[in-house]
């Protein structure tokens, strides 16, 4: 007779290492292109255009290296604990908008978030993130 393995019945932590998205990197500089189109297009006069353009232009481009600037982050979800960059934080809040699923948390009196997008967590590990979030929110 075979003797069966004892399983843990606890869920194994879920390590993640974000990092900013491609994909909104380029969305804001495609809308930046497309509202500088818009006001070239619209009937407003010439003198008033021009700088309107290029400020809607360079305001894009400004978000989008701000965006590509940010961090990477390690994200350690258990359990027991759940921890950003070895910060332990309290309360992790899992929000889903379609692809786009945002990771809340609060840490003192501070808040935090990061928001996975496709090109960032695939659809496997966005499942693992559902379930250690879950899991998290059970044990506490």
């Amino acid at each position: 007779m075979r003797s069966r393995r004892d399983f843990s019945n606890t869920s194994a932590p879920f390590r993640h290492e974000w990092r900013p998205s491609r994909w909104l990197t380029c969305a804001l500089i495609l809308l930046g292109l497309l509202a500088a189109l818009s006001l070239l297009n619209c009937g407003l006069e010439a003198p008033l255009v021009w700088p309107l353009a290029l400020l809607a232009l360079a305001g894009s481009l400004g978000l989008a290296r701000r965006e590509a600037d940010h961090p990477t982050r390690q994200l350690l979800l258990s359990p027991a604990s759940a921890s950003v960059d070895g910060e332990v934080v309290e309360t992790p809040e899992l929000l889903e908008y379609g692809p786009l699923a945002i990771l809340r948390w609060r840490a003192g009196r501070r808040r935090g978030q990061l928001a996975f997008w496709p090109d960032t967590l695939p659809r496997a590990q966005r499942r693992e993130l559902r379930l250690a979030v879950r899991a998290h929110a059970v044990s506490r």
